[in-house]
C-alpha cells in the first residue's frame, strides 16, 4: 500500500521515543504516580474478577496493579503484564521476586501488536497508558482481540477536568504528563460502545480521573459498516496480530 513504509516508519519511531521517555522514569516511577493510585481499585472492581481469571495488564508498567489483581483472583488465577519498556519491567520483576508470585508472567512487547492468542484473557485492564501508547487505538483493539467473549476490559485515564477546581489544575497535570508522553486530549472511552456492550464511564476527581469498561460480546458485533466511532473507523496498525 502506498505510503504504509512511511506510516511504519514513524510509528517505530513513536514506540522508540516512549520507550526512552519511560526508561528514565522507571527508577521513580512508583513515587512519581503515588497520587493516583487510590483510583485503581476502584477501576479494577469494574472488571469483576473471580478467582482463577487470567488477566492482562497493558502497559503494566513496575507492576503497581499487581497486588490489587492477586487479591481479586488468588494464587489459581494467571497475571500477564505487558510492557514496551525493559526498565519498567526491570523493576516489576523485582516485585515478583520478593512476593513470590509466581502467578504472574512478564512479557516485553507493543501493546498494539499483542504477543497472545484469542480469546485467551478473562480480563483486561490499562491503567494510565491509553494516554501513552502511540497507536492506542490499535491497542484498543487488540485488547479485545485477546479477550474472551463475556470478558471485561476496564480503562483507568486521566483526562481534562471538568470541574471549577480540575479546569484551573488541568494545565499542571498537562505539564507533568507532558514528560511521560502523555496525552490529555485522547478519548479512549469514546472507542469502547463500537468494540464492547455493557459500557459504562465514572468521573472522579472533578473529572480529572475517568473509568471505563465494557464487556466483549458473546455474539458477532455489529456491522462496523453501519456503526463508527468518531474520530473514523478503527483499523489495526499494519504487523498487528489477525
Amino acid at each position: 500500500m502506498p505510503g504504509m513504509a512511511g506510516f511504519d516508519e514513524v510509528r517505530v519511531n513513536d514506540l522508540r521515543r516512549v520507550q526512552r521517555l519511560w526508561a528514565r522514569w522507571a527508577g521513580i516511577y512508583d513515587l512519581r504516580v503515588r497520587l493516583f493510585l487510590r483510583w485503581r481499585s476502584t477501576a479494577l472492581d469494574t472488571l469483576r474478577l473471580r478467582p482463577g481469571d487470567t488477566v492482562l495488564d497493558l502497559a503494566c508498567g513496575t507492576g503497581l496493579n499487581f497486588a490489587l489483581m492477586t487479591e481479586r483472583i488468588d494464587p489459581t488465577g494467571r497475571i500477564v503484564g505487558v510492557d514496551l519498556t525493559r526498565a519498567m519491567l526491570r523493576r516489576a520483576q523485582t516485585k515478583l521476586v520478593s512476593r513470590g508470585w509466581r502467578h504472574v508472567a512478564l512479557l516485553e512487547g507493543d501493546a498494539a501488536n499483542l504477543p497472545l492468542a484469542s480469546d485467551s484473557c478473562d480480563a483486561v485492564f490499562c491503567s494510565y497508558g491509553m494516554v501513552i501508547i502511540p497507536a492506542y487505538r490499535g491497542a484498543l483493539l487488540e485488547a479485545v482481540r485477546v479477550l474472551k467473549p463475556g470478558g471485561r476490559l476496564a480503562l483507568l485515564e486521566p483526562q481534562r477536568g471538568s470541574s471549577l477546581w480540575a479546569r484551573a489544575a488541568t494545565p499542571l497535570v498537562a505539564f507533568a504528563g507532558r514528560f511521560g508522553g502523555v496525552d490529555l486530549d485522547r478519548r479512549p472511552w469514546r472507542e469502547l460502545p463500537y468494540l464492547l456492550e455493557d459500557v459504562s464511564r465514572r468521573e472522579y476527581a472533578g473529572g480529572i480521573i475517568c473509568v471505563s469498561a465494557g464487556t466483549k460480546r458473546r455474539s458477532p458485533a455489529r456491522d462496523s459498516a453501519s456503526v463508527q466511532p468518531p474520530d473514523g473507523p478503527l483499523r489495526p496498525p499494519s504487523g498487528a496480530a489477525a
